[in-house]
């Protein structure tokens, strides 16, 4: 009976690769850094180099630590989007493992803007060599709620002569994961998207796919989730000028963004779509008697607060969106030392309005 249950598992985990391209969780934390291709000189690639091959990033959708002997970028992501696309065949095994068989030549023909060179042998060399790059990737994945995942995106690449193809294998430990994620379909969008000269503009448009309903977030926020790397002013800069060029191929996708304000907002996208968990885990939300504050938000712009020990004046509050859930206030200070209030409880408007209220009160400034 057991074996059956298993093998029933497996097959529904097939049927859910076939109709997705990626977990959102992979495509909410920065598995795959925002760029194109990793300069040595990189803050980023200088700390993965000192750490001994190892990246840890904390973000508000949970702690990715990342091992190999090179970091992903979204060439790699590109590539396994593809492979999930136009994979000819989704194969069961009975090590409770899955194999997705592929033609590099479809696969070379849907990423041929950016292929290495025109010779054949090139191409096919450099794309086992990214496959293998990704293979040789661990992600330890802890979520919010303090659940660990620790896999290899792929256990395998092989030539299969029954099938005249190439294949993948996908860790059975990364298949448990898969089970449990809510995925995500964008093979609609996947051409238009492999057409968009930016990393770090891919890279924004997968994280605001994985989003349902309208939404609105920061910038920094967004850039925190992807690994940016914030604290350098130079880059910071860049993507800053980056983005506010690239608002129209940005509204393409459903995606219109304020630069004066900073702020994204995600109209949806119906060509994009989601497959729930296999484990049909249902939420429930506790309700929260809704009491009203003697203060309200607004009222908290221009107080002083305390801040590492320093006086800092707030210079705004906003509230940032998916649907009808906030998800965490900005609060953005004089001095730039912006911070998020989650709502981790999924509280309604009023009554996370009340605990930011609270919150903000007990950090005020004493003179």
């Amino acid at each position: 009976m057991e074996n059956k249950n298993n093998q029933l598992a497996l097959f529904n985990v097939v049927e859910k690769i076939e109709n997705s391209t990626s977990t959102i969780t992979e495509l909410r934390i920065p598995i795959f850094s925002p760029v194109q291709k990793l300069s040595g000189n990189s803050v980023t690639a200088r700390e993965f180099k000192k750490n001994g091959g190892i990246r840890i990033i904390q973000t508000s959708w949970g702690k990715v630590e990342i091992r190999g002997r090179k970091l992903l970028t979204q060439v790699h992501r590109d590539l396994l989007d593809c492979i999930y696309t136009h994979a000819s065949k989704v194969l069961p095994l009975p090590t409770e493992e899955v194999v997705l068989v592929f033609s590099q030549t479809k696969i070379l023909k849907e990423y041929s803007r950016d292929s290495k060179s025109d010779h054949w042998e090139n191409q096919t060399k450099w794309l086992k060599e990214k496959i293998k790059e990704i293979r040789d990737i661990t992600v330890n994945y802890v979520d919010t709620k303090g659940n660990s995942f620790d896999f290899n995106l792929i256990s395998h690449l092989d030539y299969l002569e029954e099938h005249k193809a190439y294949s993948i294998t996908l860790d059975n430990r990364y298949l448990k994961f898969y089970e449990r994620e809510l995925s995500i379909n964008y093979k609609k969008e996947l051409t238009k998207l492999l057409q968009v000269d930016s990393a770090l503009i891919k890279a924004i448009i997968r994280w605001f796919f994985t989003h349902k309903k309208e939404s609105r977030f920061k910038l920094m926020t967004v850039l925190e989730a992807l690994g940016f790397p914030i604290d350098s002013p130079k880059s910071l800069q860049v993507c800053k000028r980056d983005i506010k060029s690239r608002v129209g191929e940005l509204q393409s996708f459903g995606i219109d963004y304020n630069p004066k304000e900073e702020i994204f907002y995600y109209r949806g996208n119906s060509a994009v779509g989601f497959i729930p968990s296999l484990f049909n885990q249902k939420n429930e939300l506790v309700e929260t008697p809704v009491l009203k504050p003697k203060k309200t938000i607004a009222d908290m712009v221009s107080v002083a607060i305390t801040l590492d020990n320093e006086k800092e004046i707030i210079q705004s509050i906003s509230y940032e969106t998916e649907g009808a859930l906030i998800c965490a206030a900005y609060v953005e200070t004089k001095n730039k030392k912006n911070f998020r209030i989650k709502n981790k409880e999924a509280l309604e408007e009023a009554s996370f309005e009340l605990e930011v209220i609270l919150y903000l009160e007990s950090i005020l400034y004493k003179a």
